[in-house]
């Protein structure tokens, strides 16, 4: 009650301020200028402002997601593969005394993977990641099931444990070995899986760089001896990966008719076509409109994480690859948390008044939802789409009741 007066005092306010001007040859005429009568605020309930929606999964892959995922969770299995690029410089030139002299590598002391962390669930302790060694060309569009045979014992190159205290952003090392052999055939290329491992289901996600160039990347580090007789000079070398990715299990699928997927990974987006009343699109007299949604099942993601559900019009309609109007004042958002289940309440005011404006007044009555930040949370959220019973989207408008002015 006290936002729908404070409403009620601002529009009020606003229309005194447009419709009541000082007029100094007949000052007594002012009154006959205001609105004849209060302002009144009515609510509307569209029961079925959807007339079409469709769900549609890939706008961002999982090899251009922003994260590694590893889980063991019950409802996804996941490890992680990457491909590291292959080491060129194999040769330096340090200064010995006053002369540069050429050194080659003798023999690799170690070499030491260093990862970023994305996410993890602090609630589970004694988490472990496993470093398995793959084949260096391994298969980049292998699945969950084909890529299993090689995390096996015989293939594992180091088991770390993840501090409790290790916190997103953080630094992991992942020592692989001591003395690392490369057969000629793999060409100077590592390739590695990581799996994990922790007393109950949970998922942990390192950065993956996207793009790869970025610091925050996982690199790969060679410790190396010179060949003899300058084998007392050691060097250190680093390659960023070449390809990584994360293989799922189940792997998502094509969200079914009826319902309306957002967010996940490969990314999902839902459209809806709107049929709406005048009034609906009046931006001088909407104050609040609300888009209802239901969910069909709990918001999945990791434990305790939210992520955003943000609607934004569509200017022009070619689908899925529809074009969205840009300014982001323009939008509605809602915070969703995992595990979250129920109606879920989306502000979408600003779309309708942008559509009551001689800009929006020609685009299409469509928007797009879909997860911020988009290909950087695990977050996804099912809901019920239109015309699937009861619980269908629904629209409610408070708005502003058209006014007279009196004669002057």
């Amino acid at each position: 009650m006290a936002r729908t007066s404070v409403w009620r005092s601002a529009a009020a306010a606003a229309v005194l301020a447009l419709g009541c001007t000082e007029n100094i040859a007949a000052p007594a005429s002012c009154p006959g200028l205001c609105p004849s009568g209060n302002v009144v605020l009515a609510d509307t309930l569209l029961t079925a402002p959807i007339t079409s929606d469709t769900s549609v999964r890939g706008y961002v892959l999982v090899r251009e997601a922003g994260y590694l995922l590893t889980s063991t969770m019950d409802s996804l299995k996941a490890v992680t593969l990457i491909q590291f690029s292959r080491l060129l410089d194999t040769v330096w030139y340090p200064t010995i005394g006053t002369q540069t002299d050429t050194a080659y590598i003798g023999h690799t002391d170690s070499v030491v993977v260093f990862i970023h962390v994305d996410q993890r669930d602090t609630s589970v302790h004694n988490l472990k990641l496993l470093v398995y060694r793959l084949p260096a060309n391994f298969d980049t569009g292998a699945t969950y099931a084909s890529i299993a045979p090689y995390f096996t014992d015989s293939t594992l190159m180091d088991t770390v444990a993840v501090p409790d205290t290790l916190q997103a952003g953080d630094t992991l090392s992942l020592h692989i070995a001591n003395n690392l052999t490369i057969p000629p055939a793999d060409t100077n290329v590592i390739s590695i899986g990581i799996a994990m491992t922790a007393p109950s289901p949970s998922a942990f996600s390192m950065q993956s760089g996207a793009p790869l160039t970025s610091t925050t990347a996982p690199f790969l580090y060679y410790y190396v001896h010179a060949k003899a007789p300058l084998d007392t000079v050691t060097k250190e070398f680093s390659v960023e990966p070449f390809f990584s990715t994360f293989v799922m299990s189940p792997a998502p699928g094509p969200p079914p008719s009826g319902v309306l997927t957002i967010g996940g990974i490969p990314t999902a987006r839902a459209t809806m076509y709107l049929s709406l009343p005048e009034v609906a699109v009046d931006s001088t007299h909407i104050v609040r409109a609300t888009l209802l949604l239901n969910t069909l099942h709990p918001a999945s993601g990791f434990a305790s994480d939210s992520f955003y559900i943000i609607a934004q019009p569509v200017v022009r309609d070619y689908g899925p690859k529809s074009v969205l109007y840009p300014d982001s004042s323009v939008s509605g958002d809602v915070v969703l948390h995992e595990g979250q289940s129920g109606q879920v309440s989306l502000d979408i005011a600003p779309i309708l008044r942008f559509w009551g404006t001689t800009v929006g007044d020609s685009t299409p009555r469509l928007i797009m939802l879909r997860a911020y930040p988009e290909g950087s949370v695990l977050g996804s959220v099912d809901f019920q789409g239109a015309g699937t019973g009861p619980g269908s989207p629904q629209l409610k408008v408070t708005y502003v009741k058209p006014y007279h002015f009196g004669a002057p």
